[in-house]
C-alpha cells in the first residue's frame, strides 16, 4: 500500500460555502492535509426563483476546478472525494442538472443530502470528533446551521431529526424577525425542552459556519485557528450581546469585527439570531462549537467504503 492509497477528500456544495477537505486516515485517525473554504453564494435567490443563480452557479464551478486540482497535488483525485450538496442544490429545480454538469466538467459524482440526512452526518461528525469528556453524562443535540436551512438532531432512546429553513443566507434574504424564528424552531425547541422533563441533560453543541464564526468572533481571533474554535463554550448571554453589537453596526464596520470572515458579514446577524433563538427558546445556557461536522464524516465514511 503506498502513502496515496491512505488518502482521500470530501467536499461540501453549500448554500453559502463550497468547503474542501484533504486527508490521511490510519489507524489513529485522521491528520488533515488540506482545507480549504470558498464563498460562493449557491443559495442566492433560490427560495424567489426556484433555481440556482447563473453567477453563483459558474462561481461554484470555478471554485471546484481549483480545489480538485488542489486536491490532486495532495494525491487525492476525483474518485477518492466525497462530494456532496445540501440545501440550495435539494430546493432548486435545476440543482440535478448542476450535478449532472459537474460530472460532465470533473468527473465528480455529487451526493444531494437530504435535511435529514445532512443532520444525521452532522451529528456523526460532531459527536465523533469531541472529547468524550465534554459529553460524558449529556445527551449531545447537534445544531447545523447553514447557509440554506438548519438541522437539529439527537438520539434519546430513537432518533430525533429535522430540518428547518432557517440558514443564515435565506434568514438574510427573507428578513425574518425573532418571532418568526421562534416559530419555525418551536418543534425542535418543545423536543429539546421534553429531553430535560424527561431528566436528560442535553448539550447543544453547534456545527457550520454560525457557530463556529460565533466562536472565533468570542475570542477575537485575528485569524482563523480551528483548534480554538473547536470544543470552546460560549454561553447564551454572551451570544446576545454579540448578536445585538453586530446588528447594530453597518456592512463595512462589521467586516472590521476581530474573527469575522468579511465575505460572511451581511448574513452573520441573520444566523446569530436563528443559533440564540433556539438555544433561548430551548431553555438552553449556550453551545459548544465543533470543527467537526458532516465535511469530516463523509471523508472517513468514503475511506471505510461507506459512501454513499
Amino acid at each position: 500500500m503506498t502513502e496515496k492509497d491512505n488518502r482521500w477528500g470530501a467536499i461540501d456544495i453549500g448554500s453559502n460555502s463550497v468547503r474542501f477537505l484533504a486527508a490521511e486516515v490510519s489507524e489513529e485517525g485522521m491528520q488533515t492535509l488540506w482545507r480549504r473554504l470558498d464563498t460562493t453564494r449557491l443559495g442566492r435567490e433560490v427560495e424567489r426563483t426556484g433555481d440556482l443563480h447563473p453567477e453563483s452557479v459558474q462561481r461554484t464551478l470555478d471554485v471546484l476546478a481549483t480545489g480538485l486540482a488542489a486536491m490532486a497535488s495532495f494525491g487525492v483525485d476525483t474518485g477518492r472525494v466525497a462530494a456532496f450538496a445540501t440545501s440550495a442544490v435539494r430546493e432548486a429545480g435545476n440543482g440535478v442538472a448542476f450535478c449532472r454538469r459537474i460530472f460532465e466538467e470533473h468527473r465528480l459524482s455529487v451526493t444531494v443530502l437530504s435535511g435529514e440526512r445532512e443532520g444525521h452526518l452532522s451529528y456523526e461528525g460532531a459527536v465523533g470528533g469531541l472529547p468524550s469528556s465534554l459529553i460524558e453524562g449529556r445527551i449531545p443535540v447537534v445544531v447545523d446551521i447553514g447557509g440554506g436551512s438548519g438541522e437539529v438532531v439527537f438520539r434519546h432512546g430513537g432518533w430525533w431529526r429535522r430540518s428547518f429553513p432557517l440558514g443564515a443566507v435565506r434568514l438574510t434574504e427573507n428578513r425574518w424577525g425573532k418571532a418568526e424564528v421562534a416559530r419555525l424552531w418551536a418543534p425542535a425547541a418543545e423536543a429539546i425542552r421534553r429531553l430535560r422533563d424527561e431528566g436528560g441533560n442535553p448539550l447543544l453543541i453547534g456545527v457550520g459556519g454560525t457557530a463556529t464564526t460565533a466562536a472565533a468572533i468570542a475570542q477575537e481571533l485575528p485569524v482563523y485557528a480551528p483548534e480554538k474554535v473547536h470544543g470552546f463554550y460560549l454561553p447564551l448571554a454572551q451570544l446576545r450581546d454579540m448578536g445585538a453589537r453586530l446588528r447594530a453596526l453597518d456592512l463595512e464596520a462589521r467586516r472590521q469585527t476581530p474573527g469575522l470572515q468579511p465575505e460572511r458579514a451581511d448574513i452573520i446577524p441573520a444566523g446569530l439570531l436563528a443559533l440564540e433563538t433556539l438555544i433561548e427558546t430551548a431553555g438552553c445556557d449556550g453551545f459548544i462549537a465543533s470543527e467537526t461536522d458532516l465535511l469530516h464524516c463523509a471523508l472517513m465514511r468514503r475511506a471505510a467504503g461507506q459512501w454513499p
